[in-house]
């Protein structure tokens, strides 16, 4: 018999600078730690290994902004190069919608590819990948 509980209704919630600027669903995040081996001269074994990076990644499906563009809400860079060196990276929540829980947290969000989609008979969704710095279990 299962003891967990399951999560309903999970969204995104996008802040920047502590204030919502958008939501998202269909989110995955990825969270990778590297490690080099370490290397001992007269030694054919590997002694140990050592952790050198971490990298944390998120997708987000079908961003969903109130009748505004990624940009003009600010979740995604409008203009040139000094636009994109000033970024403020963001936060991301990831949010039970039935409980309010906070079940994971994104921090420093910096944007790394967007697309969009149209069907007959839908909404315009946008697809949007994005570099994060770190990701935390709220629930641990």
């Amino acid at each position: 018999m299962a003891t967990g509980k399951a999560v309903s209704g999970a969204s995104c919630v996008f802040k920047l600078n502590g204030v919502e600027v958008g939501y998202a669903t269909g989110v995955s995040a990825q969270e990778t730690i590297e490690y080099a081996p370490i290397d001992v001269l007269g030694e054919i074994d590997v002694v140990g290994h050592e952790p050198i990076r971490r990298t944390v990644s998120m997708s987000a499906s079908f961003v969903r902004i109130r009748l505004q563009s990624l940009g003009a809400k600010t979740l995604w860079p409008r203009g040139d190069r000094d636009v994109i060196l000033d970024w403020q990276p963001m936060v991301g929540e990831l949010v039970d919608q039935v409980s309010g829980e906070v079940l994971y947290t994104i921090d420093g969000l910096y944007p790394q590819t967007q697309s969009w989609q149209i069907q007959k008979g839908t909404v315009v969704t946008v697809n949007a990948t994005f570099y994060a710095r770190r990701m935390y279990n709220e629930q641990a």
